[in-house]
């Protein structure tokens, strides 16, 4: 499989991708194939262009498993076919060799929300209104997607105190505090701390959709259609967490005064199809934003010093930013480490 990972894929690969476009009666031609970035995942991901369309072919030979044997490719299959059913833009899955880790899905095209968003920075209405358009489809994704969610055909633990203790504020801890930043810190510092913000998060309600990397380059644009791609770490979770991991986007570093409208204009939008108690899900977004905050940190400096995707680093100081902004909040006053911490980052 190590071929794979080259500018050109297996001979294997070639015969399954190719095989299938001739089981379909497709017109092939001269076929050709173009090596993809893959952002901070392990996958590859290949651009078959033939003479009638293009296919992403996606190969994740060594997918991550919990006790139970179900992998990440399981849940990248499980929860793309499960959104796709529920009327939300995930890409077709064609067909999925799970031996081989083989996917071959519908071609979304190049052009992410990123892209959009920061063509857009300089004039704010056209960018308000482009998340506008796509915050009128992230309630439904986050209620329709609970509807017949079955936890048990994914991989992923569940949003739970102990998950955001260990790859959230502990992930911020382990991977940027000490791995990145160096600092001459005690886990015990900090523990009781973030035990606290766990437990806050733990008393909330958990039983929507949880995207969990709901950002811009993770949203793709199609013919005018906002769609949708790496959701394999989706589970069941609060409703604010994917608020924030667009708001706290550090690619494209929206402002202040954006976020509040942005989540009012959310709150309206989610009314119409759910009940929610606007004071009570706004007294809990800072504490669900703020481990986000955490998590992107953590998995800048992860991808930074341990798989060496030094880029990711241009990103921090949004991030950092970001994490500062929300610990200024009142509601975090009594953390004093976490606030003393993140004031010499």
């Amino acid at each position: 499989m190590d071929n794979d990972t080259q500018d050109q894929p297996s001979q294997e690969i070639i015969s399954f991708a190719e095989g299938y476009l001739r089981s379909k009666n497709r017109a092939i031609g001269e076929p050709t194939w173009q090596l993809l970035s893959g952002g901070g995942s392990d996958r590859v991901f290949y651009r078959l262009s033939y003479q009638s369309g293009s296919l992403i072919i996606m190969v994740n030979a060594h997918p991550s498993s919990n006790e139970a044997g179900i992998n990440e490719n399981d849940s990248f299959y499980y929860i793309g076919t499960h959104l796709r059913s529920q009327g939300i833009g995930t890409p077709e899955i064609h067909k999925f060799q799970r031996e081989r880790g083989w996917f071959i899905i519908e071609d979304l095209g190049n052009t992410h929300l990123r892209d959009k968003a920061l063509e857009m920075k300089r004039d704010p209405v056209r960018l308000r209104e482009l998340y506008q358009q796509l915050l009128d489809l992230l309630p439904s994704i986050q209620v329709k997607g609970a509807q017949e969610f079955d936890a048990t055909r994914i991989h992923s633990v569940p949003y739970d105190s102990h998950f955001v203790r260990t790859w959230e504020s502990g992930y911020f801890f382990r991977t940027f505090l000490k791995g990145y930043c160096n600092m001459d810190i005690t886990e015990e510092f900090l523990h009781d701390e973030f035990q606290e913000l766990a437990n806050a998060l733990s008393l909330m309600d958990r039983g929507f959709f949880l995207y969990r990397d709901f950002q811009s380059n993770n949203i793709m644009i199609k013919a005018h259609q906002f769609r949708f791609v790496d959701f394999q770490g989706g589970r069941k979770g609060p409703l604010q967490y994917d608020l924030a991991s667009l708001l706290l986007d550090p690619y494209v570093d929206l402002d202040e005064e954006l976020h509040t409208t942005l989540i009012d204009y959310y709150l309206r939008q989610l009314s119409l199809i759910t009940t929610v108690e606007r004071k009570k899900f706004l007294s809990e977004y800072p504490f669900i934003a703020l481990h986000r905050a955490m998590q992107i940190l953590g998995a800048f400096a992860y991808l930074s010093t341990i798989k060496k995707k030094f880029h990711f680093t241009t990103y921090m100081p949004a991030a950092i930013r970001n994490l500062k902004n929300l610990c200024s909040l009142e509601p975090f006053s009594p953390y004093k480490n976490l606030r003393k911490v993140v004031g010499h980052l």
